[in-house]
């Protein structure tokens, strides 16, 4: 069953009404995706993942060589899930895979969408070939499908701070709606962190256990819950902008504020589908 509750939650949203917006900003480009008259809708990719799952550094090099491709257009998060692969080798202390990947919102996500082994990855949360999860070996193929998508709605961050001092980011989300759109769509603020040196077993590494190993992109909470909060209610119209206004407090698993980002997105609620995904680096 579906969990509403915020388990996570560490700050306040506040939504505002909707105004009207006369013309979109369009962006520039679109990546390698091919050339899309509207807003292209970018592809948020969760690398299911664990530090002690020898094949997942394998996904991790696939997932950087389709944004070298793509750029912009594809948005990737490391989900750390699975006890297995991602909890705590134990004895705790011995430096050796002590630290703790996982989050509750990856423990969710895993049992939702009946994660069983790793690695996979979820491609806007979309089914390619009869499966939402989907092995590294055909992620390039799932992403030429995604790319070139014209979107039903944007978004921005129109305002964004972090304040060292009291370890708080906060900010407004602007969401403009370019087409109309139908049905209960949830905005959902991930917290990541890149270059997370930390060990990791490498199949592919002489030795297999990476003592130096850089984690990226590592999702490190939800800050507004696991799915989110309403961002739309039945419907919106062409024309229409929706803000959502932020403030959190980082949780105590950041090491590095500097190399954190905000990534936002709005998924439908019955189906999970993500619409459109945006990322903010604290640091551009």
């Amino acid at each position: 069953m579906r969990q509403t509750g915020l388990a996570l939650f560490l700050g306040t949203l506040l939504f505002g009404g909707c105004d009207i917006v006369s013309d979109p900003v369009r962006p520039s480009s679109n990546g390698g995706g091919p050339v899309v008259e509207g807003i292209p809708r970018r592809v948020l990719l969760e690398d299911l993942t664990g530090h002690r799952c020898n094949n997942c550094p394998r996904a991790a090099r696939v997932a950087h060589e389709l944004v070298d491709i793509y750029g912009e257009e594809l948005v990737v998060v490391g989900v750390h899930m699975i006890n297995g692969f991602a909890a705590p080798l134990q004895p705790i202390g011995d430096d050796l895979f002590d630290t703790d990947f996982r989050t509750p919102a990856g423990s969710t996500y895993e049992s939702t969408f009946q994660v069983m082994g790793l690695p996979l990855g979820m491609f806007n949360r979309t089914s390619y070939n009869n499966s939402r999860t989907i092995s590294d070996g055909a992620w390039s193929e799932a992403m030429a499908v995604m790319a070139g998508q014209e979107a039903d709605l944007d978004i921005q961050f129109t305002a964004f701070n972090f304040d060292a001092g009291s370890n708080t980011v906060q900010g407004q989300i602007r969401v403009p709606v370019v087409h109309d759109i139908t049905g209960d769509h949830d905005l959902v603020i991930y917290l990541t962190e890149d270059h997370v040196i930390d060990w990791q077993i490498d199949a592919e590494a002489t030795p297999s256990n990476v003592e130096n190993y850089e984690h990226r992109h590592v999702l490190r909470a939800a800050l507004n819950g696991t799915w989110g909060e309403p961002i739309i209610t039945g419907s919106a119209t062409v024309g229409d902008t929706l803000t959502a206004t932020f403030s959190y407090a980082l949780p105590s698993n950041v090491l590095v504020p500097n190399n954190c980002a905000l990534i936002a997105y709005v998924a439908q609620r019955d189906t999970y589908e993500v619409k459109q995904v945006t990322e903010r680096k604290f640091q551009p």
